[in-house]
């Protein structure tokens, strides 16, 4: 069985012939070369396998040979053994810096020789082997990368095109329903409010979706500037307190005194809280309580919200933070939802460089904690309680 093509590089004639013998002995196949020179044109022309090559030779000694090999493309991870009579530690490190595989000296011991190269060739193989998996990864990866992005345009330019006609639905059904030119009949005016509620939800998860969408593919940018987060907090808290109320559902603030100012995107933050509390209240039960507090902590800011939920089974964590994840539960589908409050919360938490963590246990609640980073702190002031 041949194991391949040798190229033997030394000026010494009789340990040419040795080695050739040798080698095809192991069940190599060997063309051999008498210098440097010699040695790279025949490299071109005959492509081998390996290289066993001495140092010491007139003209282009082993160690320029070696360095020209892997200049070249054809020969960049070409297995090279080299042999020689120099024993001494800069010669061995010289070798292995002009980019030799391995080294053996002289004399050469014959019986070791064909495991050497058998040795040297099969990690060269398994070493392109890597090379090609990881090029097949780079590749799926790019693939993948391109896709995402592909997906995020044509959301955002559908998005783009539905809220055209939202804007108008929504707008039209809000004047009939103020009845600005005359009364509607009571039946119609039912179905005006729900043409008008439903538009309204609609353009809710097509923002939603655009702004999903601007975080992927990094096209969201902050507006930042000096907040006050007790005002924020407390206009979070008033935009869901009556979605809380109609479910029967304990809405409970807690700041900690001397809350620092913040540099921050204000909407982007109330975004946050609104989002985390909303889906709070979303999936608890009536008579359940939800509960947000903030503090200092990490010399940071902490925001937590916890409830008394349905809560989310430990496999389904990851799902419920990828976008448009949906949490495999009989109970969490009979409530509308997109799958896209979490994901776009982490994002928007992300993008001010704080991190976002959820604890969850199934029939007890769910805590979600948003840790903003010190750089975010400008400094203390007097905050008020809720």
């Amino acid at each position: 069985m041949m194991r391949g093509k040798v190229l033997i590089v030394d000026d010494d004639d009789i340990i040419r012939t040795v080695m050739r013998a040798t080698l095809e002995h192991g069940g190599f196949s060997v063309v051999e070369a008498s210098d440097g020179a010699e040695g790279l044109a025949l490299f071109g022309a005959e492509a081998p396998d390996a290289v066993v090559s001495d140092v010491v030779m007139p003209g282009m000694d082993g160690f320029e040979f070696c360095r020209q090999l892997r200049s070249q493309p054809q020969s960049e991870h070409t297995p090279i053994l080299m042999a020689t009579g120099l024993d001494d530690e800069d010669s061995i490190a010289a070798a292995y810096e002009a980019g030799a595989t391995d080294f053996t000296a002289k004399p050469i011991n014959w019986t070791v020789l064909n495991h050497r190269v058998r040795y040297v060739l099969r990690a060269a193989r398994a070493f392109q082997k890597l090379r090609e998996s990881q090029q097949s990864l780079l590749v799926a990866k790019n693939a993948a990368e391109s896709a995402n992005r592909a997906k995020s345009e044509f959301l955002a330019n559908m998005s783009h095109e539905l809220r055209t006609p939202l804007n108008a639905i929504i707008g039209f059904s809000g004047l009939m329903i103020e009845e600005l030119f005359g009364p509607l009949p009571e039946k119609y005016g039912e179905y005006v409010k729900d043409i008008h509620d439903s538009g309204s939800h609609l353009l809710t998860v097509i923002n939603d979706i655009l702004d999903l969408s601007k975080a992927e593919s990094e096209r969201m940018t902050l507006s930042e500037c000096e907040v006050d987060l007790a005002e924020v907090v407390i206009g979070s808290k008033v935009m869901v307190q009556k979605m809380a109320a109609d479910a029967k559902i304990r809405l409970d603030v807690t700041l900690e005194e001397g809350l620092p100012r913040m540099l921050a995107d204000p909407t982007k933050l109330r975004q946050i809280l609104v989002n985390l509390l909303s889906n709070a209240v979303k999936f608890t039960p009536e008579g359940g309580r939800v509960s947000l507090s903030v503090g200092r902590a990490r010399q940071g800011v902490v925001l937590q919200v916890s409830d008394t939920g349905i809560g989310i089974a430990p496999d389904q964590i990851v799902v419920a933070l990828s976008p448009f994840g949906q949490v495999e539960s009989s109970m969490a589908r009979k409530y509308d939802g997109t799958g896209l409050g979490l994901p776009l919360t982490k994002k928007l938490t992300e993008l001010h460089g704080g991190t976002l963590e959820l604890e969850s246990v199934v029939n007890r609640g769910t805590v979600v904690t948003v840790w903003l980073p010190p750089e975010r702190v400008i400094g203390a002031s007097a905050a008020a309680v809720a």
